[in-house]
């Protein structure tokens, strides 16, 4: 009996799965259809997704390697800022707004007089965000009181998905400290703040702990997919907690970080946040495993960044490539690559952009790529800098996505940060952590250390280099000095 993990990303959802020992059987995606109402305003339907998962389910079930081993469990992988509105059956009244959709911004400026972070912030393990669930919740009382009449839900992917599957409404933890009204000391949900932020009773889902059994699936679902009856629905999780479980992180000083269009950063640690974590725009979420709590860094760099500055210059990736492929040292022009703000790390982030300095008539198309790479690794460095400052211990980063794929990007990560990257073997870790947590849940595996054995084995270690280390300590100070100059004289309040 197979193992399956769903991921919901805000392109497309993927579906794979996995034999008990790790294997990968049959994989299948299915893209969803953005939605743009205005500028800066970004949608999903629900019903896109339902189709989309459907349709990606599928297409694993008919694979000849399911035939032979019919799929036992799943569970589903997310991001946990997404949701909309629906009605006691389940049915959605309204498009779910996307983490990037810029609706609700006035919901991050703090109360008149209340200085952060906030008390219910150090609680929850994360600062005010207009992506918060609690306050797209507000967004929708505020602009659509009309649609808010008719709800009894108010649901992200993940529990919208469980719903369609079970008829239960249940999320993870990691999911739920997302929003203001979690207590991390308790993992449960807090009344008291529940009262104060207004919610209704049943907007809430039932919190359950990773690897926990949902619930068989029902008739009409297992029929629609082609799947046998009684398929094990498990707790899955946040996307980001996955993609650490799938890359084999859930040990306290072991770290994944994310190459992907983000650089994504998740460190597990047994710390409870710190005002210092706050203020730079770190989280910190529950963890599946022993240590029980992560901190999260995301920072929306990593191919965003890098495929808008090859296209903007004209440079391909082999002239990228072979181009770096015999530096040491840092290019001669320093790169900001906030094009999409700094959400960690910079206190008051949000207000840096993009920017190229030391540009002379002799600088190269890849000399300014180079320079982007660096400056993306040295925000990753700056943020464990932050990190062993406030004691969270790190010993070994796992690193995953296409970013993985660059030798000379990935040694410099080593190099910077003073720890070892090992890249990890499977290539698509948020499915694969998906489908373990599954395992955990039906009993294939007796707990998550058994669980991550699966993927215990990188492809490839580098161990970081202190002689090219030293050749980027100047350029990093300069880094860090032009930023927090720019914070404080160009990107101010007033800027857009």
């Amino acid at each position: 009996m197979c193992l399956v993990g769903i991921d919901v990303g805000s392109s497309a959802v993927k579906a794979a799965a996995y034999s008990e020992p790790g294997a990968l059987l049959a994989t299948a995606t299915s893209e969803l259809t953005p939605l743009y109402p205005a500028p800066g305003q970004w949608e999903t339907d629900p019903l896109d997704v339902w189709r989309a998962t459907s349709k990606a389910m599928r297409e694993v079930a008919s694979r000849d390697a399911l035939r032979r081993d019919p799929i036992r469990a799943l569970a589903v992988s997310a991001s946990g800022r997404e949701n909309f509105p629906a009605d006691a059956q389940g049915n959605p009244l309204g498009n779910g707004l996307m983490g990037a959709d810029v609706r609700g911004a006035e919901f991050e400026a703090l109360p008149q007089g209340q200085s952060a972070p906030e008390a219910w912030s150090l609680c929850s393990g994360h600062a005010r965000e207009r992506m918060d669930p609690v306050f797209r919740l507000a967004w929708w009382k505020k602009y659509r009181p009309e649609i808010m009449e008719k709800a009894r839900r108010f649901f992200g992917w993940i529990d919208y998905l469980i719903f369609r599957m079970t008829g239960r409404a249940v999320m993870d933890l990691a999911t739920a400290s997302r929003y203001a009204v979690f207590d991390l000391a308790s993992g449960t949900w807090n009344s008291e703040r529940v009262r104060a932020f207004e919610i209704e009773a049943g907007f809430l889902p039932e919190l359950l702990p990773w690897g926990a059994v949902v619930g068989p699936m029902t008739r009409e679902v297992a029929e629609e997919w082609g799947l046998p009856q009684g398929v094990i629905v498990a707790q899955g999780g946040h996307d980001v907690n996955c993609a650490a479980v799938g890359a084999g992180v859930w040990e306290s000083g072991n770290a994944c970080l994310v190459s992907g269009s983000y650089e994504n950063l998740v460190v597990v640690t047994d710390r409870f946040p710190t005002v210092p974590m706050l203020l730079r725009g770190l989280s910190v979420t529950p963890h599946p495993g022993r240590a029980a709590r992560s901190v999260i860094a995301i920072h929306p760099t990593g191919s965003a960044v890098l495929n808008w500055a090859r296209k903007l210059l004209g440079v391909e990736i082999p002239e990228i490539d072979s181009f770096l492929a015999n530096l040491r040292g840092p290019s001669p022009v320093l790169a900001v690559p906030h094009l999409s703000g700094a959400m960690a790390y910079w206190e008051n982030g949000r207000r840096s952009c993009g920017g190229v300095l030391n540009l002379t008539l002799s600088t190269s198309a890849p000399e300014i790529v180079q320079a982007f790479m660096e400056s993306i690794a040295y925000d990753t460095r700056n943020t464990l800098a932050l990190l062993r400052r406030e004691g969270v211990d790190l010993r070994r980063i796992r690193l995953t996505g296409g970013g993985a794929r660059s030798a000379w990007w990935t040694q410099l990560k080593a190099d910077v940060t003073g720890v070892p990257v090992e890249v990890a073997s499977r290539a698509e870790p948020g499915t694969l952590g998906a489908a373990l947590l599954a395992g955990v849940a039906t009993g294939a595996y007796r707990d998550l250390a058994e669980a991550t054995r699966v993927t215990a084995e990188g492809s490839r270690v580098f161990e970081p280099d202190a002689a090219r280390a030293s050749l980027h300590s100047g350029r990093m100070d300069e880094y860090h000095a032009a930023i927090a100059g720019l914070l404080r004289t160009i990107w101010t309040n007033d800027s857009p």
